[in-house]
């Protein structure tokens, strides 16, 4: 009788045990708390870091200021301005960047470029600085329209500049500008009207001796 010989046996292949889906990971409490909790940290650590480079940035620039300061009130205008500018482009976005701008322009006004002052302040204002730079900003627009024999777009931005102002001396201050650039401009009626509002409206000022005068000279006497 014939032997037979039986096929050879092969063991079954191993099953595998797959990862876990990221649902049923996440369907875990510990589990999902640990993974928010992470999340919270990284923002949180982001956040620090952002707020520590902006504060490192602000100090290092205002130190910069400083110097450029230093040189304007020695008289060395052209290595104050250089020096401001500096501030300006390294420091772009930060407060200090934005205080040069006004120092700068300021520079500028001293060494009767009251065209080139016009036009950085205008690009400043444009830029959307913040809020308290916009009334020194204005002001100094207005200053450097007036010094360029340009009493109308002088009126118009002291006016600008009294609007931004968030205290009443100021925004009088600024008005009573107004007022005398409307009146080199030729608009006597428009000049009347601003400096009774002043009288109107900030009587607690000290600018209410100047527009009582100013407004005499205009009306002959009657208020």
């Amino acid at each position: 009788m014939a032997a037979t010989v039986d096929a050879p046996t092969h063991p079954a292949p191993a099953k595998t045990t797959s990862a876990p889906a990221a649902p049923g990971w996440f369907a875990n409490p510990v589990n999902r708390y640990l993974s928010i909790g992470g999340g919270v940290v990284l923002v949180a650590l982001v956040a620090w870091f952002i707020t520590l480079s902006n504060s490192r940035k602000e100090t290092f620039g205002f130190q910069a200021l400083d110097q450029a300061r230093n040189a304007a009130e020695a008289g060395n205008f052209a290595q104050a301005a250089s020096d401001l500018q500096n501030v300006i482009t390294t420091y772009s976005g930060s407060r200090a960047a934005a205080e040069a701008t006004i120092v700068l322009n300021q520079v500028r006004l001293l060494n009767g470029q009251h065209e080139l002052a016009v036009v950085g302040l205008q690009d400043f204002i444009k830029s959307n600085p913040p809020a308290d730079y916009l009334a020194p900003a204005n002001g100094l627009l207005g200053r450097s329209f007036e010094n360029a024999k340009r009493p109308a777009d002088a009126a118009t931005a002291y006016l600008a500049a009294s609007k931004a102002a968030d205290v009443d001396y100021l925004k009088a201050s600024y008005l009573l500008d107004v007022a005398r650039n409307q009146a080199a401009a030729g608009k006597k009626d428009e000049a009347i009207a601003t400096y009774r509002q002043i009288l109107d409206t900030y009587k607690q000022t000290n600018a209410v001796t100047e527009a009582e005068i100013r407004l005499a000279e205009l009306t002959g006497g009657a208020m």
